[in-house]
């Protein structure tokens, strides 16, 4: 008989499980966040009237930014400034980036990135890969379809 452990993967159920696995990783974690609007997709009905068809839209990202987690970083805090470039956003697609030797990636590493995440919203590339939340803080399944 073999017997093989099993270490379940982390559930993420909340954004601050998220932060809390991310500062795992040690000092210097960013979180990249992109905002992302949704247009709903439209279908006209028997009458001639458009009814919008739930759970179906294009996403379209607004605004990249990278964040440094501390244990002080919150949701609230994330929300607030995206708030100040945009209200018109439904969703924060996100990633995490490691630290270098307890130092957050320069710049020039972590834009990249974001923009590979802004691409795949446009190009309708897998998104399994990143974390989904709504402004309250809920993880939602975001698939693309294509």
């Amino acid at each position: 008989m073999t017997v093989d452990t099993f270490t379940p993967e982390p559930r993420i159920s909340t954004f601050e499980d998220l932060v809390r696995m991310a500062e795992m990783d040690g000092p210097g974690t960013k979180l990249l966040v992109v905002l992302v609007k949704v247009q709903r997709h439209q279908q006209k009905t028997a009458n001639g009237d458009y009814e919008t068809k739930d759970g179906e839209g294009t996403l379209m990202p607004l605004m990249v930014r990278d964040f440094i987690l501390t244990p002080q970083t919150t949701l609230n805090d994330i929300v607030r400034e995206a708030d100040e470039v945009s209200t018109d956003w439904e969703f924060l697609m996100t990633a995490v980036m490691p630290g270098q030797n307890g130092q957050p990636a320069p710049e020039d590493e972590t834009e990249p990135h974001l923009t590979r995440m802004a691409q795949s919203l446009t190009t309708g590339e897998s998104l399994e890969s990143f974390a989904f939340f709504t402004r309250s803080g809920e993880p939602v399944r975001v698939q693309a379809e294509g």
